[in-house]
C-alpha cells in the first residue's frame, strides 16, 4: 500500500511539472498551478528516505522501539504531501469560485470533494499518530500534552478548511469523513463494539456558529466557535476518550483544551493568511 501510494504521488508530481500547457481559452488568466506540487515533491522525498530507512531498520535490527525516527519522518512526509495537495486544490478552487478559472460545474464539485477528503486526511494522520502515542504512554502528564496537541490539531485543520470551503456544513463533512474512517477501523476492522459516532456533532456546532453568525466579526466568531469546540473534546474524539482521555471532562483539563483549541485557530488563521499572500503574489506574476 505504501509503495503504491508513493508511485501515484511520483506520477502526479511528474505529470504536473511537465504540464505547462495553457488553460482553456475561456479562462482570463494563463495559470499553471505548481505551488502544491512543490510541497508534494518535498513530502515525497521525505517519504522515500524514511521508507528506505524503515526497511533497513526492519531487516537488520531485531528489537526496535514502538516509535522510530523513520516512523516520524513517514508521518511528516504524508502530512507534507497532503498539505501540498490542499494548497494546490485550494488555489484552484478559489479561482473557480471567483470565475478566474472557468470550468464545468462537475469539476468544481469534484475539487470540493477532494478538498474535504484532503483536510480530513490531514486531521486523521495527525490524530492517529497522537492516539497511537497515547496508547503506549503511561504518564498522565504526557497524555495531557497529547490531548492538548489533539485539541490544537482539530482547529488547526478546521479553521483554514472553513475559510477555503465557505459552504455551509463543510466542517461537518470533514468531521463526517474523519468519524466514518474511525468507525470502520474500530468496528469493522478491530471488532470494537458498535457505537454512535457523536464526534460529528461538535463539528456541526462549529459550522452552525460560523455559518449563521450575525453578532461577531468573522475572526472573533472563529475564536468563539473554536473555544466552544475545544470544550467538546470528549465528544469530538469519542470513543477514544472513554479509555484514553476520560479525565478530559475535569474543569482544569477542559480549560487547557479550550486554550489549545483557540491556539490552533489562531495558528490556522495565520497559516491561511500567509498562504493567501503567497498565492496572490504567484497569481499576479502569472497575470503579467
Amino acid at each position: 500500500m505504501f509503495y503504491s501510494g508513493v508511485a501515484i504521488v511520483i506520477a502526479a508530481v511528474c505529470r504536473g511539472f511537465m504540464d505547462q500547457s495553457r488553460p482553456p481559452s475561456l479562462s482570463p488568466v494563463q495559470f499553471v498551478n505548481l505551488a502544491g506540487l512543490k510541497l508534494a515533491a518535498v513530502g515525497l522525498a521525505i517519504q522515500i528516505i524514511a521508507g528506505i530507512w524503515n526497511e533497513i531498520t526492519h531487516h537488520f535490527i531485531k528489537y526496535e522501539s514502538s516509535i522510530t525516527l523513520a516512523n516520524i519522518l513517514l508521518v511528516i512526509g504524508m502530512l507534507t504531501i497532503n498539505l501540498g495537495m490542499l494548497v494546490g486544490l485550494s488555489i484552484e478552487y478559489g479561482m473557480m469560485k471567483r470565475d478566474i478559472l472557468v470550468v464545468d460545474d462537475w469539476k468544481i464539485v469534484l475539487t470540493f470533494i477532494f478538498l474535504v477528503l484532503g483536510f480530513a486526511s490531514v486531521w486523521l494522520t495527525t490524530i492517529g499518530s497522537f492516539i497511537f502515542t497515547t496508547q503506549i504512554s503511561h504518564s498522565v502528564g504526557s497524555r495531557w500534552i497529547l490531548a492538548m496537541l489533539m485539541s490544537i490539531s482539530a482547529t488547526l485543520v478546521l479553521v483554514p478548511a472553513k475559510k477555503v470551503l465557505s459552504n455551509p456544513c463543510s466542517a461537518g463533512l470533514i468531521s463526517g469523513v474523519f468519524n466514518a474512517f474511525g468507525f470502520v477501523t474500530l468496528v469493522v476492522y478491530l471488532r470494537h463494539t458498535p457505537y454512535a459516532p457523536i464526534g460529528i456533532l461538535s463539528a456541526l456546532g462549529f459550522d452552525l456558529l460560523l455559518d449563521f453568525n450575525g453578532k461577531f466579526k468573522r475572526n472573533q466568531a472563529t475564536l468563539v466557535a473554536s473555544a466552544i469546540f475545544g470544550s467538546l473534546f470528549y465528544v469530538t474524539y469519542y470513543p477514544y476518550t472513554i479509555n484514553l482521555f476520560l479525565w478530559t471532562i475535569y474543569p482544569l483539563v477542559m480549560a487547557s483544551l479550550i486554550l489549545g483549541s483557540v491556539i490552533g485557530a489562531i495558528i490556522g488563521m495565520k497559516i491561511y493568511s500567509v498562504f493567501s499572500i503567497a498565492v496572490l503574489g504567484d497569481m499576479l506574476e502569472y497575470a503579467r
